[in-house]
């Protein structure tokens, strides 16, 4: 169970629904709404069918990039709902030329961009000639909130966009969401972080207060925030070992088996629903501790805990229902029917639970499943290279997943280096067992540097630090955990040790008796050299008094995974800090491959 930071996180997801409502209102009219599916888990957060039609939206469709070539909408007025992708201008040109193409144009049309319009979409629309049809709107839609300590831009494309197209946007959105936080809470008193994307956000963050300061505009910006330590910035390049490591958390596993899109699983209704009964249909559910009490308590746990915590579970509810045995008195017989519901809702969670559990199971204890996890912790220990690239071959031949096999591979070209000719021949097998659809992914892993021929120096880089910085741990224990280890059952992701390095020693400043954190003082040199640029950026502004138990707010620039966010739990629980977590979104070995593989336009 997570600790709640210092903070009160719901500002943003009012900051949202207000937005959205503003963004709606801006046509004051009877309207057709199109959104985009990419975003339909943070508009889910801050909205629901009763409040669309508060703010006059008639009827809503979900936009398709290769579907029908006009809009059956029974409003004069249409408003497409869209993140700045040109394919998404392409639909709208579609939907417009046909309109015209009918004879007449009897729609007026909005483009609501999410988080802002861009000049490619932009210039798009007024090259094709679409401009003068519609109106430009913008609705600024930054962090949503997926938990107390979880705040995501829901932005999948923020990592590949730079790294594979040099497009910034991503970078200054994050810098603005981050400048949002400031001005609720305060200016951060000190911006730290790793990695080249990282402190683009932070140089950005930096001369974004400093105009704002200048402007006389947001006094907050002038004082040191009072709940809010430090901002650690992490640039997903820092650490891809993580992200492509099979997660073993449950709500990781989750991930991995299942899938979580937007904080929503797809599931059988008969898991949800015990009326439904052999019923195949499957329905979305939203994993979420707040109203979940058992996900809540099990969601951090290693997957081998599960079992006992659901089956301990089981018995307290069975033992709960015994109670009305026992309600002797008209007193007693009415507090066991005020707590039949809430019995029934436990009832019904621990069901879901347990089917989602023997589906997770099932998966991992094939022999494929185990074998893939075994490669993945040699490779990672740094334990006979050249057999854990023999392994993997052999577990191409048996047609494993495709992703699963690019993971492996990809995690022993950052970790022990790749020699060019084991590399060809791999990538040769590669696409011959799975299909030349792979391949653009493939070229991509190599301009991103991920699956290369690796020279020694850049490749035993893991191998350095795996010392210093205690990442492997063959004692952990999983059920009981005190170290961070245990989401990876013996390897503690490198992100979150670096997070421990800079925030986790403490020094009392002899100038105003402070406690303040160390930052890279005093860290070991190789884990400074790591890949990516290290920074430690005091801002200057009005102190304030510390709150005893600050939060620090780490930022993943290209995502977290569900396995480092309840590392950094466990850190919160340990004290002497809370963590709040933002990033660009939720990831996995799975997601990332496939954003790197999907042409952004």
């Amino acid at each position: 169970m997570s600790a709640p930071p210092a903070l009160d996180t719901q500002a943003f997801a009012q900051l949202a629904h207000d937005g959205f409502a503003q963004t709606l209102e801006a046509i004051p009219h009877s309207k057709t709404l199109l959104i985009d599916p990419a975003l339909a888990g943070p508009l889910g957060l801050v909205s629901d069918s009763a409040s669309l039609r508060q703010h006059g939206v008639d009827k809503m469709f979900w936009l398709e990039d290769a579907g029908a070539r006009s809009v059956a909408a029974p409003t004069q007025h249409i408003v497409y709902l869209c993140r700045p992708h040109i394919k998404w201008m392409r639909t709208i040109e579609t939907h417009i030329r046909s309109d015209e193409a009918s004879g007449a144009i009897d729609h007026s049309y909005s483009i609501a961009f999410v988080p802002h319009r861009t000049e490619p979409c932009l210039h798009y629309l007024r090259t094709h000639d679409i401009l003068r049809h519609v109106s430009i709107l913008d609705y600024g839609l930054e962090f949503s909130v997926l938990r107390h300590d979880l705040l995501s831009l829901d932005d999948e494309d923020a990592w590949a966009r730079p790294v594979l197209y040099g497009d910034q946007t991503s970078v200054f959105h994050a810098a603005q969401a981050l400048m949002t936080m400031q001005r609720m809470y305060g200016a951060f008193p000190r911006i730290l972080g790793k990695g080249d994307l990282a402190i683009r956000v932070c140089d950005l963050l930096v001369r974004q207060r400093r105009e704002h300061l200048a402007a006389g505009e947001d006094p907050a910006l002038s004082t040191h925030s009072a709940k809010i330590d430090a901002l650690v910035i992490i640039d997903r390049a820092v650490d891809l070992v993580t992200p492509l490591s099979l997660q073993l958390t449950y709500q990781g596993l989750i991930d991995e088996v299942v899938g979580i899109k937007h904080g929503f699983v797809e599931v059988d209704s008969s898991w949800i629903d015990a009326q439904k009964g052999g019923s195949s249909a499957k329905r979305r559910y939203r994993l979420d501790g707040g109203n979940d009490e058992l996900f809540d308590t099990i969601r951090d746990a290693n997957f081998a805990a599960v079992g006992e915590k659901l089956h301990h579970t089981a018995r307290t509810i069975s033992k709960d229902y015994e109670g009305r045995h026992s309600a002797q008195t008209v007193g007693e017989i009415r507090a066991f029917v005020g707590q039949l519901g809430g019995l029934q809702s436990r009832h019904a969670s621990l069901r879901l639970h347990t089917f989602l559990t023997e589906r997770l199971l099932a998966e991992s204890t094939t022999e494929r499943f185990s074998h893939a996890l075994e490669i993945q912790q040699n490779i990672v220990a740094g334990i006979q290279p050249t057999q854990q690239l023999q392994a993997i071959e052999e577990l191409m031949l048996t047609e494993a997943p495709p992703l699963l096999v690019l993971r492996l591979a990809c995690l022993a070209s950052i970790v022990s280096g790749l020699k060019a000719k084991w590399l060809d021949t791999f990538r040769r097998e590669f696409v011959q067992t799975y299909g030349f659809r792979h391949f653009g992914l493939l070229m991509a892993l190599e301009k991103t540097g991920i699956l290369v021929a690796t020279q020694k120096t850049r490749a035993s880089r893991l191998g350095d630090v795996r010392r210093s910085l205690q990442l492997l741990d063959d004692t952990v224990d999983e059920r009981n955990p005190t170290n961070i280890s245990y989401v990876f059952s013996g390897y503690a992701p490198l992100s979150v040790r670096l997070v421990q390095t800079m925030c986790q020693r403490e020094s009392l400043s002899k100038k105003n008796k402070t406690r303040a954190i160390d930052g890279w003082d005093g860290a070991d040199e190789a884990v400074v050299n790591l890949p990516g640029a290290t920074f430690d950026v005091p801002q200057e502004a009005t102190r304030t008094p510390l709150d005893d138990a600050p939060t620090t707010v780490v930022f993943f620039f290209g995502g977290v995974t569900y396995a480092e966010l309840a590392a950094l739990r466990l850190l919160s629980r340990q004290g002497p800090r809370r963590y709040l977590v933002a990033t660009t979104s939720l990831v996995s070995g799975n997601t990332l491959l496939s954003q790197l593989g999907e042409p952004i336009v």
